[in-house]
């Protein structure tokens, strides 16, 4: 029988295999192979000696001369791509710069530490560039060819581009009009999810509930939640990204801001991705925060609060609308939830413009001269009592008072008063005063587009606007002329506060107002406040001295202080940045030493591909070189371990001093001496790669096993149709779907671990 060993190419069955595992028994033996060159990819179990195994010739091992630049540069590349186990394989290719922290997410995830991430690095510390590392990390391992980016309409483009500048890596915008292309060129029974491998959607669109089925029909490998901090909440935005993020093998949940000061709103997020069933263990979630204290980070953050005295024809439409207050709460009671809201936010819109108010007021009158119905009755808020859109609110049911007359008559009031306040707005000249004295590019933050509109009106000095409600093409040129220079004025509502890099061009923030949750003010400051800036960020807060926004600037304290306790939150009130966190968010740290110095070695060393030639021979020249060499031959080998998809797992580079010539023999005993000394370094690199792959294992299993258990099932069969049947069948189709795809990952996973040492190799000689 052949004796064949681990490592050996051999050519069977008009193929070219690498062999993983020899196990011999009395009369044959199982050979286990690897696919290798054209058959990259593919596996087989072969009988020796039923078949006949050909060895494939190693390349020649003649040495060949090489002047002295040919020989260092292929002796630094051979130095550089050399490396321990688990070894980053995109990260020296990626146009990024080497953080040290932000490379531990995906190592962690190589090493085997867990499947689901929370990313929750303080604002403007790239967790983006962390997600598309993991990404690249894991497709090229061949376990992460789906990719599912769920991010806010404003941020698609970002991520696409980040992917593909970046990574290399190109991805799709999935939204109404790519299914409705896609849909038009495949067969009518193609799901068009399933012909994107990384696609990048809206959340808002992804939830509806006819998009949702075909999303989760397709079995996706990662699920990344940009934004998760606004799936957190019970609603049918948490239960889409629940439903996706339970049965996808690697989870990476991305936020800056985790904890708005509510607790249950922080344990609802990190439990996103985790499939329940019984008897079953929560699956870990990995959760790295950083600030920039720790990361000491140079740039200072100045926050300065100004308070703004109201105009007595502001003070006069305040106490109108105090008046109006005090009848619905008169006829409604004081129990009314909605109205207490519908009533804060009449408030909160008379402190952020004048304009605003009086806008709402003129919408309500002029539905009770034409007794048109409300068409909207849901107040366009989140659970925070933020508003969800920034578009103008319409008018709630528990604001509506029994005598339509009296309402008119309070409401007409309210309305002459706001005309005359907005003739001299405290806080626009406010603005106009800061604007003569700050001779740079201003961002000002309000949180309505009727104010974002009126103040562009009044202000002295052209600006771009930037809402919730510009298409695509619009944000963009928007964008661009901002940071282009040609005005330095940008007035954005919150939707331009999530996602966008604007350090390169500016670094002074004005809130018109405050909102109710901090961290919205975080997310504003964080769009100069990033990786990159190199001046001081300046954050001006306007108050109302005289509006009630110094109850609310207490109560925003308060939440803070009750953040910071929980996840060491920053403070946007006072720019306070560091704090100590809790041990329910301690953030996971890995060693990364090793891999950075790596990483950025193999940048700086020139790439040289002796991967197929004959090993190269120097003569030393210089006089210390053959002073240190003594008369000995040094001789440098290479072994490496390769994966399932021909891919390097992990190299080891070892050098050997011999008194004697290079002969065979000579070498034959330098190839036994490098073989004994990489043992170590197999058993590490083998370790390693069965560990990444066994926890993948336990999450496809937990996975499975909560499809499994899963109940859910309707019921109640009509007396007259069988939709319920039908409805019965296509839910168990659907359910064996997932447990096939679960069993593929399963067993792919299972071949994760099939890597394999190559003898070692001489590549350089460097002689006396």
């Amino acid at each position: 029988m052949q004796i064949l060993h681990p490592g050996d190419v051999v050519r069977v069955r008009r193929r070219t295999w690498r062999v993983v595992d020899v196990r011999p028994y009395d009369t044959c033996g199982v050979v286990s192979l690897l696919g290798t060159g054209a058959n990259t990819g593919n596996r087989c179990d072969l009988l020796a000696p039923f078949d006949h195994f050909e060895p494939v010739a190693p390349p020649p091992t003649q040495p060949r001369r090489a002047g002295s630049a040919r020989w260092r540069r292929a002796a630094m590349s051979l130095i550089g791509r050399g490396g321990a186990p688990g070894l980053l394989r995109t990260a020296a290719t990626a146009d990024i710069d080497v953080l040290p922290y932000q490379l531990e997410p995906a190592i962690s995830v190589l090493r085997g530490d867990g499947c689901r991430l929370l990313l929750a690095d303080e604002v403007g510390l790239g967790k983006t560039i962390q997600a598309c590392l993991l990404i690249a990390e894991l497709r090229v391992r061949g376990v992460a060819d789906r990719v599912l980016i769920l991010s806010p309409p404003g941020l698609r483009d970002q991520w696409c581009d980040e992917l593909g500048r970046r990574f290399h890596i190109s991805a799709t915008i999935a939204d109404v009009r790519a299914v409705r292309r896609c849909s038009a060129d495949v067969p009518p029974d193609v799901n068009p999810w399933t012909t994107w491998p990384v696609a990048v959607a809206s959340i808002d669109y992804v939830k509806r509930p006819e998009v949702l089925r075909a999303v989760l029909d397709v079995a996706w490998d990662i699920v990344i939640v940009d934004e998760a901090h606004s799936v957190a909440n019970d609603g049918i935005r948490r239960n889409a990204a629940a439903a996706l993020t339970s049965r996808a093998a690697y989870v990476v949940l991305l936020t800056a801001t985790p904890h708005s000061g509510h607790s249950a709103a922080f344990q609802s997020l990190c439990s996103l991705g985790n499939p329940r069933h019984p008897g079953a263990d929560d699956d870990r979630l990995l959760i790295f925060r950083r600030t920039r204290g720790v990361l000491a980070s140079g740039v200072r953050r100045r926050v300065h609060r100004l308070h703004v005295h109201s105009t007595p024809a502001e003070r006069r439409m305040l106490a109108r609308l105090d008046t109006f207050a005090d009848a619905v709460r008169a006829e409604r009671g004081n129990d009314s939830r909605d109205m207490w809201i519908a009533l804060s936010l009449l408030h909160k819109r008379a402190r952020s413009s004048a304009r605003a108010l009086q806008l709402s007021v003129r919408r309500r009158l002029d539905r009770l001269a034409t007794a048109s119905p409300v068409m909207q009755l849901a107040l366009p808020l989140d659970d925070f009592g933020e508003a969800s859109d920034d578009d103008s609110p319409e008018w709630h049911p528990a604001l509506e008072l029994a005598n339509p007359q009296r309402e008119q008559r309070l409401l007409n009031a309210i309305a002459d008063a706001a005309k005359a306040a907005v003739q001299a707005e405290s806080k626009i000249h406010a603005i106009r005063r800061l604007l003569r004295r700050i001779a740079e590019p201003v961002i000002i933050f309000t949180e309505y587009r009727d104010t974002l509109a009126w103040l562009a009106v009044n202000l002295s000095e052209p600006s771009v606007l930037l809402h919730g409600g510009l298409p695509r093409q619009e944000r963009r040129e928007a964008l661009n002329t901002f940071v282009s220079g040609r005005t330095r004025l940008l007035l954005a509502t919150d939707a331009a506060a999530e996602g966008l890099n604007l350090h390169q061009s500016c670094r002074v923030v004005v809130n018109l107002e405050l909102p109710w949750n901090p961290m919205r003010l975080e997310q504003r400051i964080g769009r100069v406040d990033r990786i990159g800036q190199r001046r001081a960020v300046h954050v001006i807060h306007l108050i109302g001295a005289d509006t009630g926004e110094a109850r609310l600037l207490d109560d925003l304290r308060a939440r803070i202080a009750h953040a910071r306790a929980d996840v060491g939150a920053p403070d946007p009130l006072d720019g306070v940045l560091e704090a100590e966190t809790s041990a329910d968010i301690r953030s996971h740290h890995v060693d990364v030493a090793a891999d950075v110095l790596r990483t950025r070695l193999a940048r700086l060393l020139p790439s040289d591909d002796i991967g197929s030639g004959r090993p190269l021979v120097r003569k030393a020249r210089h006089r210390r070189t053959r002073s240190r060499l003594a008369g000995r031959t040094l001789s440098l080998w290479e072994c490496v371990m390769r994966d399932a998809r021909e891919q390097i797992v992990s190299s080891y580079v070892a050098g050997v001093l011999t008194p004697d010539a290079p002969n065979a023999a000579v070498l034959s005993r330098c190839s036994d001496a490098v073989a004994d000394a990489s043992s170590t370094w197999i058993a590490a690199t083998l370790e390693a790669s069965r560990s990444f792959a066994a926890t993948g294992r336990r999450r496809a299993e937990t996975v499975a096993a909560a499809i499994a258990n899963d109940g859910t099932s309707p019921d109640q069969p009509g007396l007259f149709d069988r939709r319920v049947e039908f409805a019965r069948a296509a839910l168990n189709a659907a359910r064996e779907h997932a447990l096939a795809t679960q069993a593929e990952r399963i067993e792919t996973l299972q071949h994760i671990g099939e890597i394999v040492a190559s003898s070692p190799r001489l590549r350089l000689l460097l002689v006396p």
